[in-house]
């Protein structure tokens, strides 16, 4: 009785143990990335970004519910319950493959407490739904291939159909499992009493969809892709905005790279344990489990190298993959304990130690991998959010860009209400989308006239009241003549060109800047914004006169960010600005080992030897920059202007030119062209 009372609740006492530590380190407020754009979604029941999610904004609206924590948190939670139910899962599967309740809790336990897995417990994101989703269909397969009973693989096409509703990343699973099932018994599929049948239970689950155009037709908050006609409701489902830069866009030296960077990725989740996995795949009886847990990872690594170019470090690629492999370490594990419990020459206290060593790999992971998932004290996400609109005043204007600038402050703005008196304009026109007081907007012509054409009328109607703008590349600003930007706090102000500025000195002590300071591990992300925050900070102090201060903040953005290309960019380009040549070099030359626009490289390394008045260098790297990105006008316009500086003014009225070609509305060149009599190029 005891030994089956014990059985009974160990997966029980598992599962909560797990999901205890998890508590203890999932963000206490809403996280960076892509988290406030899904809380904010699942509490508004909005559409997030393509394919819309709308399971996920289902879901996640019940836990919005939950009367615990802020509503940021309660979505975090969703994310640790679903992580929680998938090590679960994954503890079944290995029992039932092993029989070994040892086996299953060490292997399982290992999965929970690896880096990659972990990671996805501590904010909101369709990941932990997604694996949920994965180890469920392997669990269901595990079922239906004992069982070989027809309502078992209904069961499985359903919740196959349902998990569609929160990632398409679904698909990859096909061809292993369709394999898996042909293999096993070519009548449960190929009838055509079942073949309609298993039609309608996959095709039933995907009416979640329908969501995407009743809420857009409803008016929620957050529409991304404003899904509710035909052609955009297949647009926004299927991506296809995203298609053609991400799908088999790169080269083959690119994709060996993420290749290479995949399976280091893998091997580090895993490291030794690694080994005994392969061995638990090669120890499996049945070929066609080899061939589906095998498939499982050879598809995951086709979407993770081929279908896709993010960072590793934003993305968490090879979760599935992680699955799998948890599973066969378990089968692994039991494979070396059969062998030590048969074998009569290995004694008692060394059978005993293999034991406790078992048992140990999961507490071996959490003591390991706790510091570096504890993001328990990481506020970043939420105080950025207000540290933004409490730059700025009740009836401003304020343009945002950036994923990590737009979605915490959707949060702030959708779920709890910050800066109501603000109007808020998001660049890429997907969350807070452009609509002015005047009249309706009527425009003719390409994408980048069309936003400059609502900055320009927003400014004119604002700029009294205040117009900011919240980016982590001011370069990419175009402002109306007449108009330039200056640093305000975090943010860049909209000023005229000829009046005083005004001094904002004072902005920075009304921040929030607690978790800036604080001693946490800091991905990519956190990274991007603390480093960014301070190299504001350290830049306003430094144009204040505080001089040394300023050079401290610098110096500790440029740590912070080490491998943020872009923060290296900013710094390189300020002391540029500054003078301080020997600072600007060594940033220049961090931001080459990490960059992901080489041609924005280029441009800062022309600037800076335009600064430094040696105009041959700086032509040669404008050239360059053209060369990887021809169709960026701002950088003819650098080169016009570093060629018509070396006295060569037929070769800068032609990089003027050309200049024009790609972005006509241009009156500054213009104007230059004409007070300096350059004639320009047909």
């Amino acid at each position: 009785m005891n030994s089956r009372i014990m059985q009974r609740c160990l997966p029980l006492a598992f599962t909560l143990a797990v999901f205890s530590v998890y508590l203890l380190t999932t963000t206490p407020v809403v996280y960076l990335g892509d988290s406030g754009e899904f809380t904010a979604a699942a509490f508004s029941l909005g559409i997030p970004h393509n394919s819309g999610y709308p399971l996920y904004s289902l879901i996640g609206k019940i836990f919005c519910m939950i009367p615990m924590g802020n509503v940021g948190f309660r979505m975090n939670l969703m994310s640790a319950f679903f992580c929680s139910l998938t090590v679960l899962l994954i503890y079944h599967v290995i029992l039932k493959a092993t029989h070994s309740a040892v086996c299953a809790v060490s292997a399982a336990g290992y999965l929970a407490f690896t880096p990659l897995f972990w990671s996805q417990t501590v904010s909101a994101e369709v990941y932990p739904l997604h694996m949920f989703f994965v180890a469920l269909i392997i669990s269901l397969l595990w079922q239906w291939d004992q069982s070989r009973s027809f309502h078992h693989l209904l069961l499985l096409v359903f919740v196959t159909g349902v998990s569609f509703g929160n990632h398409m990343q679904t698909i990859m699973l096909a061809v292993p499992v369709l394999y898996f099932i042909i293999s096993g018994d070519k009548k449960a599929i190929f009838t055509w009493r079942h073949f309609a049948a298993i039609t309608f239970f996959f095709i039933l689950p995907l009416t979640l969809y329908f969501y995407l155009p009743i809420r857009t037709q409803a008016g929620t908050a957050i529409h991304w892709g404003d899904p509710d006609n035909l052609e955009r409701f297949l647009s926004h489902v299927t991506a296809s905005a995203h298609r053609g830069s991400y799908v088999l866009s790169a080269h083959g030296s690119q994709y060996v790279e993420r290749f290479t960077e995949a399976l280091k990725l893998i091997a580090h989740q895993y490291g030794v344990l690694l080994l005994i996995s392969i061995w638990g795949w090669v120890r499996l009886r049945s070929v066609r489990w080899k061939i589906l847990l095998a498939g499982i990872i050879v598809f995951d690594l086709i979407y993770t190298v081929f279908l896709n170019i993010i960072s590793f470090e934003i993305t968490p690629f090879t979760l599935p993959s992680s699955v799998v492999l948890s599973i066969l370490l378990g089968i692994g594990l039991n494979d070396m304990l059969g062998w030590v419990k048969k074998e009569k020459r290995v004694g008692l206290k060394v059978k005993g130690a293999f034991l406790t060593g078992l048992c140990a790999i999961p507490v071996i992971g959490l003591i390991t991998n706790f510091s570096y998932c504890d993001q328990s004290r990481n506020y970043t996400a939420y105080e950025h959010a207000v540290n933004i609109l409490r730059t700025t005043p009740s009836d401003s204007a304020l343009f945002l860009d950036g994923d990590n600038n737009v979605f915490p402050v959707a949060y702030g703005r959708l779920v709890e209400g910050m800066g109501e008196g603000v109007a808020l304009f998001d660049r890429h026109n997907v969350i807070f989308q452009w609509r002015l007081e005047t009249s309706p907007i009527v425009f003719v012509g390409t994408w980048d006239e069309f936003q400059s054409d609502i900055i320009r009328r927003v400014i004119d109607a604002k700029v009294k009241q205040g117009v900011y703008f919240a980016v982590f590349n001011p370069s990419t600003l175009l402002v109306p003549e007449g108009y330039r930007t200056i640093p305000y706090g975090m943010l860049r102000k909209v000023v005229p060109k000829n009046p005083s500025p005004g001094d904002s000195k004072d902005i920075w002590r009304y921040y929030c800047e607690e978790s800036f300071h604080d001693n946490f591990n800091r991905d990519y992300m956190n990274r991007e914004v603390t480093s960014h925050y301070f190299f504001r900070k350290g830049e306003g102090l430094w144009l204040s006169g505080k001089r040394r201060t300023g050079m401290r903040f610098l110096t500790l953005a440029s740590q912070i960010g080490y491998n943020d290309t872009s923060i290296h960019s900013d710094l390189g380009v300020f002391f540029t600005e500054q003078g301080l040549f020997e600072h600007a070099r060594k940033e220049l030359e961090k931001a080459l080992n990490y960059y992901d626009d080489l041609s924005g490289i280029h441009n800062n390394w022309g600037y800076y030897h335009h600064k430094r008045g040696d105009y041959d260098k700086a032509i040669a790297s404008f050239k360059e920059a053209i060369k990887l990105s021809p169709k960026n006008h701002s950088y003819y316009n650098n080169l016009g202007f570093t060629l018509f500086r070396a006295g060569r003014k037929g070769e800068a009225a032609a990089a003027f030119s050309k200049s024009l070609l790609i972005r006509d509305n241009q009156p500054q060149i213009r104007k230059f062209l004409q007070d300096k009599k350059l004639r320009l190029f047909s």
